[in-house]
């Protein structure tokens, strides 16, 4: 086994050296995804949340690691999450046993200084739960979706074509038929013109939509860096329907995305998913996500409404193993105590 050293990285730019060592480890890890990248990292800070970012080597020979956001607790106390993290070698089964160990030895001795009782991580693993995870357990809640649909993008158009359901088909044909046109915008407008359409489309469809910031600062980071793009639907001067598109390695994810309450019988969204995996091909990406899908259309699932839709496009679905949670006992105890005794002083 090689010698392996954990450090705690200060904040990376992209276009340094390190960074773009991370950027390529990321991108190459199909265990992995755009929230591991440091341009999330700088939406997740303009956010207001702490970031912690741990590196792996081997010598001098970045190996891994894990960018974590921290979410404050009313009595102090932090759990660290990984959404698509640990960036960790999974294929190897003996490097990636020492390396989730050295991690968390790692974390546990600034556990104290950083307030930690938790590390949650959530890397896009299948079941079973691997051995080098045995000491986890399953965590309560989910940042990235357990069971979603992948596409294969790498076929031909036709052959994606004939993939899909006839009504998927169909409805495709039927926007082009109608002369629905989608374009890119990256104009100083598009943000506000997209959530705009997001909270028409929310309201309608009893969805929560992230604050308008938020997408201002994913489109200064993501969109700047050429790994996401703001999609509209349009006729006749008409704003139909918006898709927030994330290209990130081989894999694009269909983020966002929403329809208004104009021209319906149009077949808007048909014709933006059509357009956002051109997209996503031409960009390079060989697997289309889209980030979320219940196979069994339980009516209280999150997914379960805009799953009958995503399902028209054909695709795979896929599970992973969902967040798990690794506790710090003493940490815990600590905690634990601190909201006995603030309970007791009400």
């Amino acid at each position: 086994m090689p010698a392996l050293e954990v450090q705690l990285l200060p904040e990376i730019e992209p276009s340094s050296n390190l960074g773009k060592q991370w950027e390529a480890l990321v991108q190459a890890n199909p265990a992995s995804g755009f929230m591991q990248s440091l341009y999330w990292a700088q939406v997740k800070r303009k956010q207001g949340l702490p970031v912690f970012h741990f590196g792996i080597f081997e010598n001098t020979e970045l190996l891994g690691g894990a960018i974590f956001y921290s979410s404050m607790k009313r009595n102090g106390a932090r759990i660290l999450v990984a959404p698509e993290g640990p960036v960790l070698p999974w294929h190897n089964e003996l490097l990636a046993r020492a390396t989730v160990g050295l991690m968390l030895d790692f974390a546990q001795s600034h556990a104290s200084e950083l307030g930690i009782i938790a590390v949650r991580i959530e890397p896009r693993l299948p079941p079973p739960l691997m051995p080098a995870l045995r000491e986890f357990v399953r965590a309560p809640a989910d940042l990235v979706p357990k069971d979603t649909l992948y596409l294969d993008l790498s076929a031909d158009w036709q052959t994606l074509l004939a993939g899909m359901k006839h009504k998927g088909r169909y409805n495709i044909h039927l926007s082009e038929r109608s002369a629905v046109t989608v374009h890119q915008d990256t104009t100083d407008g598009a943000v506000e013109r997209f959530y705009a359409v997001m909270m028409e489309a929310s309201e309608r469809d009893g969805f929560n939509v992230e604050p308008c910031s938020f997408f201002k600062s994913a489109a200064e980071k993501l969109i700047a860096a050429g790994y996401a793009r703001f999609l509209f639907a349009e006729h006749d001067g008409d704003t139909l329907g918006t898709l927030l598109l994330v290209t990130y390695g081989e894999r694009a994810t269909y983020l966002y995305g929403g329809i208004t309450n104009y021209k319906r019988n149009l077949m808007a969204g048909y014709a933006l998913q059509w357009a956002a995996m051109k997209a996503a091909k031409e960009a390079g990406c060989t697997t289309y996500d889209f980030y979320g899908y219940d196979p069994f259309r339980s009516p209280d699932h999150n997914y379960a409404r805009f799953s009958q839709f995503k399902s028209q496009f054909g695709g795979k679905v896929t599970r992973f193993i969902g967040a798990h949670d690794y506790f710090f006992l003493d940490n815990l105890a600590d905690a634990f105590v601190k909201i006995v005794n603030e309970v007791s002083n009400q």
